[in-house]
């Protein structure tokens, strides 16, 4: 038996046209206007009933969910300026800071975060990157030394042929001094 397949037809994409992207906008900005109404009318009436403003506080007055209240940047303003939670955290917050200022709380070594099995693991890690550094510089060390002796090799052997350079040279200078002396007298 075959299975019937969802034959939906595909409609062409159609641009909207500008009084459709009129109507959506205003239509967007009256529900952002209402969002944020709701959630002003949901603190005041929490400020009243002296209880806690956060996410769950919120939702239980007026129904309105965070996601609602992220996607609104005003209503988030708000919603960061009344929250008792977060002003409470940013006063935790603070006071920290004030008091790593006094020098009261030394600084944390970022090590310390790490469990013995990461530390391990990257002790060996680190252990192995410097035996790998440690003979490359034995190799490169090793080439140096061989160099430095073939150098020497070459410095002593040009001084031994010294005095042939000398002696070639000599005939050079020789040889150019009788072409250009024939070259003067034929011009």
């Amino acid at each position: 038996m075959k299975r019937k397949t969802n034959a939906r037809k595909r409609h062409a994409s159609r641009v909207p046209s500008e009084a459709q992207l009129a109507a959506l906008r205003q239509s967007t900005t009256v529900r952002k206007q209402v969002t944020v109404e709701r959630l002003r009318t949901a603190i005041e009436a929490l400020k009243a009933k002296k209880r806690e403003i956060s996410v769950q506080t919120i939702y239980e007055e007026c129904g309105l969910r965070y996601a609602a209240i992220h996607r609104n940047p005003e209503a988030l303003a708000l919603f960061r300026a009344s929250s008792t939670s977060l002003v409470a955290k940013k006063k935790r917050t603070r006071r920290k800071s004030n008091m790593s200022d006094e020098g009261i709380l030394p600084p944390r070594d970022p090590l310390l975060n790490y469990k013995k099995p990461q530390l391990v693991e990257r002790l060996r890690t680190a252990q192995q990157q410097l035996l790998e550094v440690q003979q490359q510089f034995a190799v490169q060390a090793e080439a140096g030394v061989r160099r430095e002796a073939r150098i020497a090799e070459l410095e002593a052997r040009l001084v031994e042929l010294e005095p042939y350079r000398t002696f070639v040279e000599h005939i050079r200078q020789r040889i150019r001094h009788e072409e250009h002396g024939r070259d003067i007298f034929e011009g």
